[in-house]
């Protein structure tokens, strides 16, 4: 990993702090939209290692889970017969069934993500589901916090160092997202730890890159593959500085690390194991497809975008970046940016951060990308953006140090209080320069998209006001409600199939997503409860008598 050539004091200090961080914190984040997938895809692979260590006992007590958390799909459920035998579970249809992922919607992604979020089924098995599928994201994060601080100190002072572990930290969106059992906090973390793990494969004497570096490129180009498709792209940058510095040491890492990563991806992704050709050509099917299989509608700067059919405005990242970055971190980071195309400096990772960070910036802003869920779809330029605030410290600080000096310390004491501020909601974080979240509603941006600000109070709330037999609608219906019921945070009724009748309705007030009934009961019903941030409202709770006067209009006058 490589994060593995940073163990020493002061890195281990930083990812102790970072970890601290992040587990004082993560009881405060409920589960997001996509967690309910992920622990739900994590329990299958659990019941196919079981598989795996008996398959014949398994397969003589094998009884389909009645309710469970992963998307339905279209593939049938594997019988006994089917189980008996560890070749059968390595091929279809066991091994579909087992692992569903890298494949058609709603199981496009791959699986590394719940692969390391089953490290907490070894270092925690005591804990509940969802801080135990946390543990591995956050562990990876912290690390990876690490490891930049020892690798931009060396090379740049501690200032640098200290810079850029707190906008790693600290950028609201980044923190938040690291804490999800999902797919881009770790792919950021694999994304950047890319580019460290390169810089020191070419760094030095001689023409060859270094070994032991070049293996742990190949591992991390590996990983962030096996994340997520935008993991795919990640050569492309290496490749890009490669021509722009004509480093004959860059081309050998890369072709290396790349052919070392293909064997590397494909053993990452048991489904592919007896069909890679055809598990590659269906998984780009299914990714290149989503204008088709699962579009999603987003609000930007009062405009609804029906991506990724429709596209966003080019310069959507920028603006995006601008509303949810801390004013300091921009400032440092701007720094950085001006530091590469200065004509006295000619560092090459400062030059190879940069052209990462672009790339990044400009995937997102090409047509017809998924343009959803704020910053999201492109964190991982924020852990490239973590890098420039460090390189931006450091040369302001070898310029002025006494005003480079203040302005750091600035900048990560305001990105700490944001970050204190925000939570439990850090999604809804934006830039007080523009108004904070008051100034991004009235700017036509989303205030929340994850369905994150389901705070505790609001599901007391509603338990306390539902009797036995009534029942809680939601506007949408990803499975992290079946894990609140699960555990006892949601006690009434949430499903058509449930005994009772609708009592209420919860609604996220994520404009560009809304649908007609929802518009209606925003603009015309008044909620029996609100969660709000700063005086915007997150989460209503509408009576459900509402919904049925609405759905008793006839249809023209709705």
């Amino acid at each position: 990993m490589w994060f593995a050539g940073y163990v020493n004091g002061p890195g281990l200090l930083v990812a102790a702090a970072c970890l601290g961080v992040m587990l004082i914190s993560e009881p405060w984040l409920v589960i997001a939209w996509d967690e309910g997938y992920s622990l739900g895809r994590e329990d299958r692979i659990r019941q196919w290692c079981r598989a795996m260590a008996d398959p014949v006992a398994f397969a003589g007590r094998w009884k389909p889970p009645v309710e469970e958390l992963v998307p339905p799909n279209r593939l049938a459920v594997p019988s006994g017969d089917e189980l008996d035998s560890r070749r059968d579970l390595i091929r279809p249809p066991a091994v579909d069934w087992f692992w569903p992922f890298a494949r058609e919607e709603p199981d496009g992604h791959p699986p590394v993500y719940a692969l390391v979020g089953m490290i907490g089924d070894v270092l925690t098995p005591w804990r509940d589901p969802l801080p135990r599928a946390r543990l591995g994201p956050i562990l990876v994060f912290s690390l990876t916090c690490g490891a930049i601080f020892v690798f931009m100190r060396k090379r740049y002072g501690a200032w640098s160092a200290g810079a850029a572990a707190a906008a790693w930290i600290f950028q609201p969106h980044l923190f938040a997202l690291a804490h999800y059992a999902t797919y881009d906090g770790l792919l950021t973390c694999f994304w950047t730890g890319s580019c460290l793990a390169f810089a020191k494969a070419v760094e030095g004497e001689g023409e060859r890159p270094r070994i032991p570096w070049v293996l742990a490129f190949a591992g991390t180009l590996a990983l962030a593959a096996g994340t997520k498709l935008t993991g795919w792209f990640l050569p492309i940058p290496f490749l890009a500085w490669i021509l722009c510095t004509r480093s004959r040491k860059g081309a050998v890492a890369l072709i290396a690390g790349t052919a070392l990563a293909i064997p590397l991806l494909i053993l990452l992704i048991p489904p592919w194991w007896h069909d890679p050709i055809l598990g590659i050509d269906r998984f780009f099917q299914s990714n290149l497809t989503r204008a088709q299989t699962i579009p999603k509608k987003t609000l930007f700067l009062g405009q609804i975008y029906n991506t990724p059919g429709g596209s966003l405005p080019w310069y959507n990242t920028i603006v995006w970046t601008l509303l949810v970055t801390p004013v300091g971190f921009q400032l440092l980071a701007a720094a950085g940016i001006l530091r590469t195309i200065s004509k006295k400096e000619r560092d090459a990772f400062v030059s190879l951060s940069v052209i990462h960070w672009a790339f990044l910036m400009a995937l997102r802003s090409l047509p017809h990308t998924p343009g959803h869920d704020a910053v999201r779809q492109f964190l991982p330029a924020f852990g490239m953006l973590a890098l420039l605030v460090g390189l931006g410290a450091g040369w302001v600080v070898s310029r002025r140090r006494g005003i480079g000096s203040s302005l750091i310390v600035a900048a990560v004491v305001e990105g700490g209080v944001t970050v204190a501020v925000m939570i439990p909601v850090p999604l809804s974080y934006f830039n007080p320069m523009f108004g904070g979240l008051p100034g991004a509603v009235r700017m036509g941006m989303e205030p929340t998209f994850y369905w994150d600000a389901l705070q505790p109070e609001i599901l007391d709330w509603l338990n306390e006001h539902s009797l036995p037999g009534q029942k809680v609608r939601f506007a949408r219906y990803p499975t992290s409600w079946l894990y609140l019921r699960q555990t006892g945070r949601l006690r009434p009724g949430i499903l058509p199939t449930d005994p009772g009748d609708w009592t209420w309705y919860v609604v996220q007030n994520r404009p560009g997503d809304l649908s007609d009934l929802d518009r209606h009961l925003v603009a015309h019903a008044v909620p029996a409860r609100v969660y709000s941030r700063f005086g915007v409202p997150l989460i209503w709770v509408f009576p459900y008598d509402e919904v049925r006067s609405w759905q008793a209009q006839p249809a023209r006058s709705r």
